[in-house]
């Protein structure tokens, strides 16, 4: 980060917070139509960013090899016990 300094928990939190202040403001200056738009962009974004992830979770397997049978095939997290993944819900 060229010699800036790594915020502390609690600093990224406060950082959190004011964005998310600044974030609900500006939706409420918006139409509901315009709202709505936004909204719908957001999603697109997320479910672009979790193919991509997925994508490169799968490339690093396909280098590295099967993953252990006690993680997450989707996120690489403990598989734990049931039949779905409790960090990001997929199938295990």
């Amino acid at each position: 980060m060229d010699g800036m300094k790594t915020p502390s928990p609690e600093e990224l939190r406060e950082m959190l917070e004011k964005a998310q202040k600044e974030a609900e403001a500006a939706l409420a200056k918006l139409s509901p139509e315009e709202r709505a738009a936004v909204e719908r962009r957001a999603k697109e974004m997320m479910e672009k960013d979790e193919a991509e992830r997925r994508e490169l979770l799968e490339q690093a397997r396909k280098l590295v090899g099967s993953p252990k049978a006690s993680e997450c095939p989707h996120c690489g997290a403990p598989a734990g016990r049931g039949s779905v993944c409790e960090y990001c819900g997929g199938d295990l």
